[in-house]
């Protein structure tokens, strides 16, 4: 009971502040946050990893979604995050926040009725983003993953493994997912939809055996992952259902005629 009633209290504290100091949760459409605007602000974070000489992380996927309060006089403050699961797993991108978030100097705040009032910014920092970035990032190079053998061979092999488990004309619709690695490898194959769990094994199991490699994505040409999203969908067939049913029809004909 005391926890719950200090978590009240902090909340009820909390609001209370952001109330007098009148800040929003986020910006006014179409204001920037930052003089030049997002362009101005990725630039001079690339700018300032690079004279930092600041290293990526481990994983190239991690990244942080970092909050942060401008002022009505343009000073900031960190917005608490109190996910701290996700602090934990994205530690590395977390850490590499707190080392540029100082830097920049060049915050706008948000204004409203012609008067400023503070507002809180949401900007996500992607470490090997930034570190890997051109200095002008409007002239990075991003290309996605291709299949060597084409992608409708790829799309093909999909489709064909697919159908050997829909055995009914009906609606069915589903979502793959799949990750192309570093290496050109598909991996981290994941199915939503009108599957049984047990089906969907089969078919990852299925689909992991495709003869053939990618070409990864890359990033300034710099191999990097890349997850792919391709949507499934059969839709129920009345033509084909009419002419399955004469078949049936005209099969029972022949067996009664010879019985």
């Amino acid at each position: 009971m005391i926890k719950k009633n200090l978590l009240f209290i902090t909340f009820f504290a909390t609001k209370l502040i952001f109330a007098q100091n009148e800040v929003l949760d986020k910006y006014p459409y179409g204001q920037d946050f930052y003089v030049g605007g997002v362009n101005q602000l990725t630039k001079e974070m690339v700018m300032v990893v690079k004279e930092k000489k600041l290293l990526p992380c481990e994983k190239s996927e991690e990244r942080y979604n970092v909050q942060i309060l401008v002022h009505e006089n343009s000073t900031i403050n960190y917005v608490k995050d109190f996910d701290t699961l996700e602090i934990q797993k994205n530690k590395c991108a977390f850490d590499f926040s707190r080392k540029i978030i100082p830097h920049l100097k060049k915050w706008m705040p948000a204004k409203v009725n012609g008067k400023f009032i503070g507002a809180i910014a949401k900007i996500e920092i992607n470490p090997f983003y930034l570190v890997n970035s051109k200095d002008d990032p409007s002239k990075n190079e991003k290309k996605g993953p291709t299949f060597k053998k084409g992608i409708k061979t790829f799309g093909f092999e999909v489709k064909s493994i697919f159908e050997r488990f829909v055995k009914k004309n009906e609606d069915k619709r589903a979502l793959l997912t799949f990750v192309v690695n570093e290496n050109g490898e598909m991996e981290d194959f994941k199915i939503e939809g009108d599957f049984f769990d047990y089906e969907k094994k089969d078919i990852i199991n299925s689909l992991s055996r495709i003869k053939g490699k990618w070409n990864p994505a890359t990033f300034n040409n710099i191999p990097i992952r890349a997850k792919i999203t391709q949507p499934i969908f059969q839709q129920f067939d009345l033509q084909r259902e009419l002419e399955d049913q004469d078949k049936i029809m005209d099969q029972n004909f022949h067996d009664n005629r010879y019985r």
